[in-house]
């Protein structure tokens, strides 16, 4: 045994536990596997949905890296549920939640047993913050696999479009065959959705954050280049446990904000405003929403990607991914974090420009499609938006702020007042806007869908019947504590908080109220009482009248996991955790 060996987290507490190596000795072990260093490789494998069917080979690939590196893989799975499958259902109000599980679920699983560090393979909207949560919570030496992408579907349709042609349906305006056809070929292979969605976000923050390989965001996941990937990332994992590189030398303030940075540019998911933060305070770093709008301001988006842009994110990879658009924004990134590879991010970048074939392949695809790499990747000097098109509202109805994704909303729309329509549901709301029961002008209020009301789900039909609506896409606004999906478009303002269910002022609007929105001046407010303005005093008057008698409702939740969740879930400002 090398002298260093004892030192390992897995030796020392052997020496504490003689039955452990029995039980290991049972699941076929050599006793010279249980002298290696112990690594956890922990997987969202499951059938959840495509974005993670197709992991098995992927951790045997790891699991090879790991063997070959001299180490010794222990194998776990928590596996996910899909937000595209309960969309629109109750199962939406587990979704956010399941972060939280999940990435208690992993970290029982790396500090409960013996491991010295852990590759986390995943992809999807929720298991990528558990895993980057888990990562920064546990503090041990430790890798993210990206999970991939699908491929591209025939004529380009992506899964999310099926809740514009459902709704299509329903008013008779689209053959039903013509949907199934659609439902038939629009996910053809595993990976994640072809849209810069929650899923895909997640992949490029974890690279953004330097705890996954260089451009391993993204991979088209039947390439074998992914399975490349998964071997060199179990290798190099054996490296950082001989290094003791831990995340949190990793995750410093510099490197969220080289996320945040990232997440400008690619126009990535609302949802990345929820898990960064917490994330984040897991690695003692305080990173606010504010520093998104603060930041976002200064970026460009360079992707021209779906939803909001052209592109799908099978040829973002190809025109460079995550290492391109570094490359591009090089000057507003810090260089010196350190990253997985045991070398800082300048380090990494400076490596990938001598490479005369860290490119090449990628773009030999785009060749194959005839499109040019400027058209997905834009360069600085070219962008697909001025700045990174996210905004932090406040005023008296989001005292503690709400959020809008700006650049994938009309500019007519960037300054708004309208009369709110209120609904304490979402599926109100959606039956209004089915049966054609909204304005153009109005402000749909959908309120009681926050993390302690409902679990926070996506806001999703509702969103995207309003923007599929030529009369109310750039007409029509809606306001909500619940939150959106990563696909979203449109004039759409989520996370308002505080949340109705603890008293927020969004408890308290009712039908009539005059709506203002102004993105130039970041604010969300009351202005007026039934359909006229009224000067601010007033307003808050009359708010503090409603407020004397109003009363919370009964609590939808009373057992389960979403009853302890509606107890002490946080505030959607501060990422909605449990903890």
């Amino acid at each position: 045994m090398d002298e260093d060996r004892p030192q390992l987290r897995s030796q020392r507490l052997r020496l504490l536990n003689h039955q452990g190596d029995a039980l290991r000795l049972g699941m076929n072990w050599t006793e010279e596997d249980l002298g290696k260093p112990q690594v956890l490789v922990d997987s969202a494998y499951g059938m959840g949905h495509p974005g993670t069917f197709h992991f098995r080979e992927l951790v045997e690939e790891v699991s090879n890296g790991v063997y070959e590196a001299g180490g010794k893989p222990g194998v776990f799975t928590v596996s996910d549920i899909c937000d595209g499958v309960v969309q629109a259902t109750s199962g939406m109000s587990y979704s956010l939640i399941s972060r939280d599980i999940m990435a208690a679920m992993v970290e029982i699983h790396a500090l409960g047993h013996p491991h010295d560090g852990m590759v986390l393979v995943s992809g999807n909207d929720k298991s990528v913050p558990a895993h980057l949560l888990a990562i920064a919570r546990c503090n041990l030496p430790a890798i993210h696999l990206p999970g991939g992408t699908q491929l591209n579907a025939p004529d380009y349709v992506t899964s999310n479009q099926m809740w514009d042609m459902g709704a299509a349906v329903e008013r008779g305006e689209l053959a039903r065959e013509d949907l199934h056809s659609a439902q038939r070929g629009a996910c053809p292979t595993c990976g994640a959705c072809q849209f810069m969605g929650s899923a895909s976000t997640g992949q490029v923050l974890a690279e953004a954050l330097g705890l996954a390989l260089p451009g391993s965001a993204l991979v088209p996941a039947p390439l074998t280049k992914l399975l490349r990937y998964a071997r060199a990332t179990g290798k190099q994992l054996v490296d950082l446990i001989r290094r003791n590189l831990t995340p949190r030398e990793i995750l410093t303030r510099e490197a969220f904000e080289n996320a945040v940075v990232l997440h400008a540019a690619i126009g990535g998911s609302t949802n990345a405003l929820l898990h960064l933060p917490v994330i984040a305070r897991e690695a003692g770093i305080d990173l606010t929403v504010d520093d998104f709008d603060r930041i976002h301001r200064r970026v460009p988006v360079l992707a021209n990607v779906k939803t909001t842009g052209r592109y799908p994110v099978e040829y973002f990879w190809y025109a460079g991914g995550v290492p391109a658009v570094m490359l591009e924004l090089r000057e507003m990134l810090h260089l010196d974090c350190l990253t997985v590879t045991g070398k800082t991010l300048g380090e990494n970048l400076d490596e990938i420009e001598r490479d005369p074939y860290f490119f090449r392949e990628r773009l030999g695809y785009l060749n194959n499609y005839q499109i040019d790499r400027d058209e997905i990747i834009r360069p600085r000097s070219d962008p697909f938006a001025n700045d990174g098109g996210l905004a932090i509202l406040y005023g008296n109805l989001a005292p503690d702020g709400a959020m809008i994704k700006t650049f994938s909303v009309p500019k007519q729309m960037h300054t708004h007042v309208g009369p709110a329509r209120v609904f304490d549901f979402e599926d109100e709301a959606v039956h209004a806007l089915l049966q054609r029961q909204i304005s153009p002008g109005d402000v749909l209020v959908i309120r009681y869908e926050g993390p302690r009301a409902n679990g926070m789900p996506e806001m999703y039909y509702a969103a995207t019947i309003l923007s599929a609506d030529p009369a109310l896409n750039t007409t029509t606004a809606i306001v909500t504590d619940g939150r959106y999906s990563g696909a979203m478009k449109g004039p759409c303002v989520g996370h308002v908080a505080p949340e109705a269910i603890e008293g927020g002022a969004i408890a308290l609007i009712q039908d009539g109220d005059l709506v203002e929105i102004d993105i130039p001046e970041r604010r969300l407010a009351i202005v007026g009482v039934d359909r006229e303005r009224r000067p601010a005093e007033q307003i808050d008057a009359v708010l503090a009248e409603r407020r004397a008698i109003w009363r919370p409702p009964a609590p939808r939740h009373e057992k389960g996991i979403l009853s302890l969740y509606s107890r002490v879930a946080g505030s959607s400002r501060d990422g909605a955790a449990m903890t």
